[in-house]
């Protein structure tokens, strides 16, 4: 049997009502904690296309992806700082510093040859 508050409301309800604002605070507070990064790649001024193999390495963690068809990419990063962002490319690897925010932050890249090497620069 529950004892009822001066409110009218029972212990039992007010605990599920306090429970309930927690969970409430604590799921709107997690997306700050991350954010995401996205954008495409091009070299020679078409999209690289499906299946290049693109990572970021955040603080903590190894993050990796493939492109899209339309060599779009798009990695969830659930840490805010600064990271490498690498694109296995014809058997290269070309590597950019990048950053992650509470936001969604966008990167477009070029991949460019300069003599037997490939450079990725951001559009």
């Amino acid at each position: 049997m529950t004892t009822p508050l001066r409110t009218g409301i029972s212990a039992v309800s007010a605990g599920l009502s306090i429970a309930m604002a927690a969970l409430q605070i604590f799921l709107a507070a997690a997306p700050v904690l991350a954010g995401e990064i996205f954008g495409s790649i091009k070299a020679d001024g078409k999209s690289v296309g499906k299946g290049v193999k693109v990572e970021i390495a955040a603080p903590s963690k190894l993050l990796a992806t493939e492109s899209d068809n339309y060599g779009s990419y798009r990695i969830y990063v659930p840490e805010k700082g600064k990271c490498t962002l690498t694109v296995h490319y014809r058997d290269q690897k070309v590597s950019i510093p990048v950053y992650s925010y509470e936001r969604s932050t966008r990167y477009d890249f070029s991949i460019d040859r300069k003599d037997s090497l490939y450079v990725l620069k951001r559009k």
